[in-house]
């Protein structure tokens, strides 16, 4: 299916940086320190940053959960840019094979992204990490695998994954060299396509990496 040419301004699909943002329960909130100010002594302003890999708006590699796997820097970048489908799955807190098989997804989708409850209740504006976010189970990553050709899977919460559901869901996708976009605002998007732009902080070594990512209506 062709999604069209762009016919609206660029959204960020990005959700800034700060500390009191959600985290897992064992990871260390983002720290932003102002480590130089402007005035005598010192010509400019100089910040520190300290926060963990999948923090926020970010992605998956496949070596975070595949020994071996890709790295960031291994990424490409025909993966993280181009048409994505944006899919709302209501209230739904698992996304298993039996609702994707009736959400009628067009043909030929490369990229997908879920906007989910998780939105609706604006779950990444509370600090405490929620368990009742919506994400996939191992028979929608299955399904999702099966379909072929998707590069890219995006959820509004820090997890593609259901919190109850088996490691088995990330594997079977990043074991396809699907990337995984996790933490994305999608409060201004609603089904339909989009192109996408999904560039992560580019480090070596990497398993995964904060990200800045953009859409506009296609």
């Amino acid at each position: 299916m062709n999604p069209g040419s762009p016919s609206g301004a660029w959204i960020d699909l990005t959700h800034s940086v700060h500390p009191g943002m959600p985290t897992w329960d064992d990871a260390e909130p983002a720290v932003l320190r102002t480590v130089c100010e402007i005035g005598p002594g010192c010509p400019v302003r100089v910040s520190h940053i300290s926060m963990g890999a999948h923090t926020g708006t970010h992605l998956d590699a496949p070596a975070h959960f595949l020994s071996g796997g890709a790295m960031v820097e291994d990424l490409s970048l025909d993966d993280l840019i181009g048409p994505a489908w944006v899919v709302e799955t209501g209230d739904a807190r698992v996304v298993d094979a039996a609702l994707l098989e009736s959400l009628d997804l067009p043909t030929g989708v490369a990229r997908l992204l879920f906007r989910t409850s998780s939105t609706t209740r604006d779950l990444m504006s509370h600090p405490k990490f929620d368990r009742t976010y919506a994400g996939l189970d191992e028979s929608g990553a299955r399904w999702i695998a099966e379909r072929g050709g998707v590069q890219l899977v995006g959820f509004d919460y820090l997890s593609v994954q259901a919190y109850d559901a088996s490691d088995e869901t990330h594997k079977v996708l990043l074991g396809e060299g699907v990337v995984l976009v996790e933490g994305l605002d999608l409060s201004r998007v609603r089904t339909g396509w989009y192109e996408l732009v999904c560039l992560p902080l580019l480090a070596r070594g990497l398993e995964g990496a904060p990200a800045r990512v953009v859409a506009r209506p296609l």
